[in-house]
Formats: C-alpha cells, sequence, structure tokens
C-alpha cells in the first residue's frame, strides 16, 4: 500500500511534514465508511478543511521543513541577503552597544586620572579602552561582516 505523506505549506514555505497515520483497530460493524486496521485514515479525517487546503502530498518528492514552495515545485529555501538598509541598521545597533560599553568602562577609570589617584594599571587601562572606543567608532558600519576590534584585556 503506497501511504500518503503531505507538507503543510505556510507562506510559500514547508512548515511542517506529515506522516502517514493508520488504523490502529477495524471500524465496529455498521460504522461508515467502513475500514479495517492498518488502512490509512484519510487525511480529510484527521485534520480541518483549512489545514487539508494547505497539504501537498509529497509521495514523490524529498521534501525537508523550511524548504520553499511555489507553483507544485520544492526547493531548498535561500535566504535573501539583507539590503544596504538592514546591513547598516544591525550594525549601527552593534557599533552603539560597543561604544556604549566602552564608555561605561572609560568613566571610572578617566575619573581615577583626573582625580590624580589613578594607578599605572588604571592610566593603561584607560588608554587601551579609548583606543578600542575609536577603533570600534572607526569601523566601516555599511559591510555585511565588519570586523569589530577585540575588548582590551
Amino acid at each position: 500500500m503506497n501511504m500518503k505523506t503531505y507538507a503543510r505549506i505556510n507562506d510559500g514555505r514547508v512548515a511542517e511534514i506529515i506522516a502517514p497515520m493508520t488504523y490502529e483497530v477495524d471500524s465496529p460493524a455498521g460504522v461508515e465508511p467502513a475500514f479495517k486496521k492498518g488502512d490509512e485514515v484519510p487525511i480529510d479525517r484527521r485534520f480541518p478543511a483549512e489545514i487539508v487546503a494547505s497539504l501537498v502530498d509529497i509521495r514523490s518528492a524529498i521534501v525537508s521543513v523550511g524548504d520553499s514552495y511555489k507553483d507544485g515545485v520544492f526547493a531548498p529555501y535561500v535566504l535573501s541577503p539583507p539590503s544596504a538598509e538592514d546591513i547598516l541598521v544591525g550594525n549601527t545597533a552593534m557599533r552603539d552597544m560597543l561604544l556604549g560599553m566602552a564608555t561605561v568602562r572609560i568613566a571610572p577609570l578617566q575619573d581615577a586620572v583626573d582625580l590624580g589617584v589613578a594607578t599605572a594599571s588604571e592610566t593603561s587601562a584607560l588608554t587601551a579602552w579609548k583606543q578600542y572606543r575609536v577603533s570600534v567608532n572607526r569601523v566601516d558600519i555599511t559591510e555585511l561582516a565588519p570586523i569589530w576590534p577585540a575588548e582590551p584585556a
């Protein structure tokens, strides 16, 4: 018996694979439609009409969750590259977060220097964090995957 496997399609993508299901017992006498143990349960008895309408029989296709589906054709999903605006927005957020973190680290070190109570270690750390902050600010945030500088040790 060739049982049906379905792909549930949502917004042009395979949302799930639905395997066949069989009856575990024979139907009681007089129940229509009659079925036998091991018969496939029809898909419209398993799911409501709105779900059934989103299903595609995939017995003859190799399909994975996440694949795209259009005009009867399945294909691996290819993520669209981000737009220049998306890249800029994401990198600006990262840059601003890194600059903010550096500023928080710099503030107490700068206070110690300004008050004349900084140790040699604090003065060195202040210079390193300021260099880091300058380096972060110089990253080209229009690049798809910019290389962010490493934090000072």
